[in-house]
């Protein structure tokens, strides 16, 4: 009995690391004929094709274990918090979904807007489910994050130069408007996508002290493709959740002098990402309908490779200072009491300063209570309203991917006078948005979830040694902080899923070392 269940979980784990494999390094390159008009249509077909066949093999599977050789698997796997959490929150989708007072009238197994609806919602629980219960953790996963990375980076470089692969810009979108790149799409998820892959490179390369010589090369020129893409793109939201994590994260740097040693590589190598990106210049003749690149070589470069070398002299001689004081909590408190005076010192600073516009002043004014409509390009206006919405239908919401229904039909007039009329089908904030669509059990289902992913993956912070776990952790962190300022949405939604069941099941994998 023992050896068939031996063989079932082998075959199950197997599954996995092909649904595995695909998700990371193919999906994310999927497109179809229609470049960027339909690329929604087209990632959601994908995901379900691919999702649904990982599932269905997995049934099959188990079943034929279960009735012809008369095993179970579920026997042998105990269900921890985070996994029966994850259930809830499928429970709790299909419960706003049937109980939705716009079921009969709206589809809303697809959605209303953007395809979110109670399919791609029990997709991407699914399929934490099945990856957390079925599949083995492998460091080649890490790998397989930042080789994708270089792929979409690749693909973005070439359209940004001039180049048009796989046909993605069509009839009016040129190579000249960055507003579409990669294959992704819009830049915002082009962000969202990046919160991912460069955080997992970017500690992957400084944490993991056993990376093999390629694969210390295959991140940095993952950080540097991809950093290279940020500065065209030029997302505030995911320039900010890069920030937030990296302060979040920088103590466990400085504790130890390889780490910050290699943080100084990073920093030149994103320091040269920019410099290339001033080099090559591109400008668009609409009159030729041709895109030039015009070289320069200016102070500006000159002055980024002087700050280039310093940094990478510096890293040469941390890796000769040897030291280490990586259990010294006492630093990392101290730290953290650091930043959160400076936080209070900043908003202080903001409170009370002098700001005339930009950023700076639009914080100024919210501190003082003026939420006006334009703040946050167009996002006080969608977040003041959603808040006004949820209340209505507070427990379980209107149903998965119900949002522009409500909203549309409430402030049609207010979103036409503030300029051109668009739909509005999200609030451009991930956890407002989920509150609205299936209430605040939902929400609070979600971030319990959350909650425990996070607290497993901090509590093995207090070992010396950094394994995947810390890696993925990071990954996670910066993605949640994007999501304030962003939407769910299956063109990297079901990556951010499989990140933290790989997450899941590195702890697990770790645990077991340190029990052992």
């Amino acid at each position: 009995m023992n050896e068939l269940l031996e063989k079932e979980k082998t075959i199950l784990e197997k599954i996995a690391d092909i649904y595995i494999f695909i998700m990371i390094l193919l999906f994310p390159l999927i497109v179809d004929k229609t470049g960027f008009f339909h690329i929604l249509e087209c990632k959601w077909r994908a995901y379900a094709s691919i999702a649904g066949t990982y599932f269905l093999l997995n049934i099959f599977i188990i079943l034929y274990f279960m009735i012809f050789k008369k095993t179970n698997i579920f026997r042998s796997n105990e269900l921890s918090i985070i996994q029966w959490l994850a259930i809830a929150f499928l429970g709790v989708n299909i419960l706003s979904c049937f109980t939705s007072p716009f079921f009969g009238k709206y589809n809303l197994f697809i959605g209303v807007g953007r395809g979110e609806g109670l399919i791609m919602m029990s997709f991407y629980t699914l399929s934490f489910l099945f990856v957390s219960l079925f599949a083995k953790f492998k460091r080649k996963y890490i790998s397989y994050f930042t080789i994708s990375s270089i792929f979409v980076s690749l693909i973005a470089i070439l359209q940004y130069i001039g180049f048009n692969p796989f046909n993605m810009f069509q009839d009016g979108i040129g190579t000249h408007n960055v507003s579409f790149m990669g294959t992704i799409g819009n830049v915002d998820f082009v962000s969202a996508l990046y919160c991912i892959f460069l955080p997992i490179s970017f500690s992957a390369f400084i944490f993991l002290e056993d990376n093999e010589k390629w694969e210390k090369i295959l991140h940095l020129l993952s950080v540097l493709m991809g950093f290279f893409i940020i500065g065209i793109i030029d997302v505030q939201s995911g320039k900010l959740a890069f920030l937030i994590t990296l302060i979040i994260i920088f103590p466990f740097i400085l504790l130890n002098n390889r780490r910050l040693s290699r943080f100084l590589t990073l920093l030149a190598t994103i320091l040269m990402s920019y410099c290339i990106n001033v080099i090559l210049n591109p400008e668009y003749h609409y009159d030729l309908n041709h895109l030039g690149l015009y070289f320069q070589f200016n102070y500006i470069v000159v002055l980024f490779l002087i700050v280039c070398s310093i940094l990478i002299y510096l890293s040469y001689v941390l890796k000769k200072i040897d030291y280490t004081c990586s259990n010294n909590q006492r630093i990392i408190k101290m730290y953290y009491l650091g930043i959160f005076g400076c936080g209070i010192f900043a908003l202080l600073v903001l409170y009370f300063g002098n700001f005339k516009s930009g950023i700076l002043y639009e914080i100024h004014e919210l501190l003082h209570g003026n939420f006006d409509d334009n703040f946050g390009t167009y996002r006080i206006f969608l977040w003041k309203r959603t808040l006004t919405l949820i209340p209505q239908y507070l427990l379980l919401g209107s149903g998965p991917d119900s949002f522009a229904i409500r909203f549309m039909a409430k402030y049609t007039n207010d979103i036409a006078a503030i300029g051109p009329l668009t739909i509005n089908d999200t609030a451009a904030n991930v956890y407002l948005t989920m509150a609205m669509n299936i209430g605040i059990i939902g929400l609070f289902t979600y971030l319990s979830f959350l909650f425990f992913q996070l607290r497993e993956g901090i509590k093995k912070i207090r070992y010396s040694d950094f394994f995947a776990s810390f890696v993925l952790l990071v990954a996670i962190i910066c993605y949640l902080i994007q999501d304030f300022f962003n939407l769910s949405l299956v063109i990297v939604t079901p990556i951010f899923w499989l990140l933290m069941a790989l997450h899941y099941k590195s702890i697990f994998v770790e645990k077991r070392k340190f029990l052992d």
